[in-house]
């Protein structure tokens, strides 16, 4: 899957078909958005920042600090935006306006290098997204998961441990 190289046209065709998942009920339904900002080769997620900032929502993307994945609220919606380069290169906001209790539920959209149909995901292997559900969980705070794809990244058997979180649902956007 870490071979999986689909061009920058790709990606970008698939995020605007991904915006189709705000005619499902798990995003009308969510007041608060956390939204990965795509790497290179995954889904542009771009169009889905300015959609839910548009649509009044209050967004969140991830930033890694002292090895931990925490989200920090986004305002622009200028995809250029105020950003600064993270941990693997990955876009992250300037913002420290933390994400709170007072944010949940919340809709967690979720990057990954593959799924499979019964919502299991495997990420890149270092476990920031599963731990940070573990803590969600631990505090007893409401999410709905949504693993968000391309079709080439939904594979019939994802290798599971018992702490890994599956989805609530998982997105192949040929199928929005």
């Amino acid at each position: 899957m870490r071979n999986l190289k689909p061009s920058p046209a790709e990606t970008y065709s698939a995020g605007l078909v991904a915006c189709g998942i705000g005619e499902f009920p798990c995003w009308k339904q969510h007041g608060t958005i956390l939204l990965f900002l795509s790497m290179k080769y995954e889904i542009d997620t771009s169009l889905l920042l300015e959609r839910a900032l548009y649509e009044g929502k209050d967004v969140f993307a991830p930033k890694i600090i002292n090895d931990k994945l925490q989200f920090f609220q986004i305002f622009e919606r200028d995809r250029t935006g105020r950003w600064e380069a993270g941990a693997f290169g990955i876009r992250e906001p300037v913002s420290r306006k933390a994400l709170s209790p007072r944010h949940f539920p919340c809709l967690i959209i979720t990057p990954g290098l593959a799924f499979d149909r019964n919502g299991n995901r495997l990420g890149r292997g270092k476990g920031y997204y599963d731990r940070f559900f573990a803590e969600l969980d631990a505090q007893n705070l409401p999410y709905f998961s949504v693993g968000l794809c391309m079709p080439s990244q939904i594979v019939d058997r994802v290798p599971a441990k018992p702490w890994d979180k599956k989805m609530d649902a998982v997105l192949d956007v040929s199928r929005l």
